[in-house]
């Protein structure tokens, strides 16, 4: 009986989630892919896996990218405050790049810890 209570539960919230296309319920899902992308999921889908990786390597690519001008420009002009801002936005984007990239992958689930405290009656 549990377990059809489960499924129940399981199948109205899977509903609830595919029917949300009005304000308050768009955030609901919004906020659960940014959590995905930020702190990853123990067993992710592929749908999931494919869309960390390629947010993972835009921003990789992007930083790199913001690298690569920010050299070229202090070559060509010399030393500006606007190289600094390029490098610290090219950090930036490459390590929200490696930060997003291993989400993509499964990992093991932390172990929980049980603790079994025993009473005795007097």
């Amino acid at each position: 009986m549990s377990q059809r209570r489960n499924l129940d539960k399981f199948v109205d919230e899977i509903r609830a989630r595919e029917e949300n296309i009005v304000f308050p319920d768009t955030a609901r899902n919004g906020r659960s892919v940014d959590l995905f992308l930020w702190k990853g999921s123990p067993n992710p889908a592929l749908a999931q896996r494919i869309a960390a990786w390629m947010f993972g390597l835009v921003f990789v690519g992007f930083g790199l990218e913001l690298l690569y001008q920010a050299v070229r420009e202090r070559v060509e002009d010399g030393f500006s405050i606007g190289i600094v801002m390029l490098v610290a936005m090219s950090l930036a984007a490459v390590s929200l790049g490696i930060r997003v990239f291993p989400n993509g992958f499964p990992r093991r689930a932390s172990p929980t810890i049980r603790v079994k405290i025993h009473t005795h009656r007097v």
